[in-house]
């Protein structure tokens, strides 16, 4: 298994060596334990706007996303991806993500790596955009650090549950971010689950000003 494995990741040479063993790691880890063990999850919809760190991603126009992951002992890789819209060739974006994450008494970590390719576009696998992250959450507040690889620069995304602090019948969040050009986004998501549908509404707030990115209404079965 895990020279299969192998194999696969050294037809990316955008894939360091250290991200190569992280990435084997985990996988090898997920395939040697029992089917039984296993927690699969997923969702499709679409949203009205896809806007990402303050931006839109699809000029302000719908988007159809999914995703599909798996999970085990913490252990847990998924894929998600959207259309996307910059007025040039590319068609949608498609990330993959890998982590761990676990809880120490009341509070919770979570480290991992994520890969942003595009469909489309003239970027090579090897040279799409990368990340690490890892972040920490403490009863409704948390909190999020993304190292761009390439770019050696930093995100830094906060949130608030409101609903792990008063009894709502929806659900709250706020949220805020700043890039390393310390440009600022911030926002609010109210979203309710109705019949293993997710129904949400969020407004986006960019210190950039960006045209087309501050509202976004999104439906998902999730299974």
């Amino acid at each position: 298994m895990e020279g299969d494995i192998r194999c696969i990741l050294d037809a990316f040479p955008g894939c360091g060596g250290k991200m190569k063993k992280v990435i084997i790691g985990l996988i090898a880890l997920l395939a040697t334990s029992t089917a039984s063990a296993f927690e699969f999850e997923g969702s499709i919809g679409g949203v009205s706007n896809y806007v990402w760190r303050g931006a839109t991603q699809s000029a302000g126009n719908p988007a159809i996303q999914g995703s599909i992951g798996i999970e085990h002992g913490g252990l847990y890789a998924n894929a998600w991806g959207s259309q996307v819209d910059y007025d040039d060739d590319t068609k949608a974006e498609v990330d993959i993500t890998a982590g761990y994450s676990n809880n120490i008494k009341k509070l919770s970590y979570d480290v991992g790596y994520i890969r942003y390719s595009y469909i489309g576009d003239e970027v090579d696998f090897g040279e799409d955009a990368q990340e690490i992250y890892f972040g920490l959450a403490l009863g409704p507040i948390s909190g999020t650090i993304y190292r761009d690889i390439d770019n050696d620069s930093n995100y830094y995304a906060g949130a608030l549950a409101v609903n792990e602090i008063v009894e709502l019948p929806i659900d709250i969040s706020g949220f805020v971010g700043r890039n390393a050009d310390s440009n600022m986004d911030a926002g609010v998501t109210i979203s309710k689950s109705i019949k293993g549908f997710d129904v949400g509404y969020t407004y986006t707030w960019s210190e950039e000003d960006i045209e087309d990115s501050t509202h976004s209404v999104g439906i998902f079965y999730t299974f």
